[in-house]
């Protein structure tokens, strides 16, 4: 019980140092609302428990030991951000931006997607699995025990991400200049885009 206590302190100082999801909550936020943007935090809730099952059927740490296999997830999930960042940065006045802040039938399911992928295709998430959750492991521990500190980090990072979405979607409700609207989404755009170049060209420890 001691562990779950002393991983879930470190979990919730890890989910508070914003990173790649909190800036796709707020683009959902700022562009489709408070729906899609707690969508978007369903959507790396959802990667997350995929990788807690993954840890413990032992696929992250045979990911973990193929250099090759990480640096594909690594440059998948940098491509992925470099995409998203870019296409908000590419962001214009009139059509482009009112296609962005409508409602449109699928905006849900791309909101969820977007999480979803950025989030299993993000290589420090997988270190988290395999390097950090194990220090917080007793000597003959179950594969349940796994399973339950990776649920409490999903758990933990989900409770965060649906407090900005809260945040953020109210800040965008009293959003009515679509200049500052699209200056945000560029920002966002540019803080993604800066995240995934950063993944891109970071050389793993050796």
């Amino acid at each position: 019980m001691s562990s779950i206590a002393a991983f879930s302190a470190l979990s919730v100082l890890l989910v508070l140092i914003p990173g790649p999801a909190v800036m796709l909550i707020l683009k959902s936020a700022i562009a489709r609302g408070r729906g899609p943007a707690l969508l978007t935090a369903l959507g790396v809730l959802t990667a997350d428990l995929v990788w807690a099952g993954a840890s413990v059927a032992g696929l992250t740490a045979l990911l973990v030991s193929s250099q090759v296999a990480f640096d594909v997830v690594r440059y998948l999930g940098a491509a992925y951000l470099i995409f998203l960042g870019g296409k908000l940065l590419l962001t214009r006045s009139g059509p482009d931006l009112a296609a962005l802040t409508t409602g449109r039938p699928r905006s849900g399911w791309r909101a969820f997607r977007e999480g979803l992928l950025s989030d299993l295709s993000n290589p420090k998430t997988v270190i988290v699995f395999t390097s950090v959750i194990p220090q917080f492991l007793h000597h003959g521990a179950r594969p349940v025990d796994t399973l339950v500190l990776g649920a409490a980090f999903a758990v933990i990072g989900f409770l965060s991400l649906t407090s900005y979405a809260l945040v953020f979607s109210a800040a965008a409700r009293m959003l009515r200049n679509a200049r500052v609207v699209r200056a945000i989404l560029r920002t966002g755009g540019a803080i993604l885009a800066a995240f995934g170049i950063g993944l891109a060209v970071e050389r793993p420890a050796a």
